[in-house]
């Protein structure tokens, strides 16, 4: 099957890597986080694995992946800062996000039509989260949302035993 726009999949998962342009992951599809912290920040380790896909059209140009983590809370959606370093020429709006530019060429044994995988491992080792609930990391392109990977973090097992039942 051909596709004639670039998408992006992410999934969390307890660690990945690209190694000859393969993505291995370990420990994949999570969906809870626990954390140690009673108070803020509560540090959490994940890494966001993410799978381009780059048609052929859109090869041989350069392109815009960005990475955003939102806090969803009853009181709405707020950035959580993961990244201070701003590209050149990249807008102060984009503070906080993860941008990445990407030009992916085609192979000369690639055949007409044909598309590029581009796979992508972020590591998140103690990522300090200002609250025990709801996030989702959102990754674009090309200023695009392709998809969201949602998750909620969660008090481990001893720190529920010393704070008591949880709710949703």
């Amino acid at each position: 099957m051909t596709t004639t726009a670039l998408t992006a999949q992410g999934m969390l998962c307890d660690f990945a890597e690209v190694a000859g342009n393969k993505l291995f992951i370990t420990g994949a599809a999570i969906n809870w986080i626990s954390t140690n912290a009673v108070a803020a920040p509560h540090p959490v380790n994940m890494t966001l694995a993410i799978l381009v896909r780059i048609p052929w059209n859109a090869t041989n140009q350069q392109h815009k992946l960005s990475i955003e983590l939102v806090a969803d809370t009853s009181d709405g959606s707020e950035r959580v800062s993961i990244n201070e370093i701003l590209p050149p020429d990249s807008d102060e709006e984009n503070r906080g996000t993860i941008i990445g530019l990407f030009n992916a060429g085609r192979a000369p044994n690639m055949r007409v039509g044909e598309e590029t995988l581009m796979p992508v491992a972020l590591p998140f080792l103690g990522l300090p989260l200002p609250n025990i609930g709801s996030y989702f990391f959102s990754i674009g392109i090309d200023g695009t949302e392709m998809d969201r990977v949602s998750f909620r973090v969660i008090p481990s097992a001893n720190m529920q035993m010393q704070m008591g039942p949880i709710t949703p």
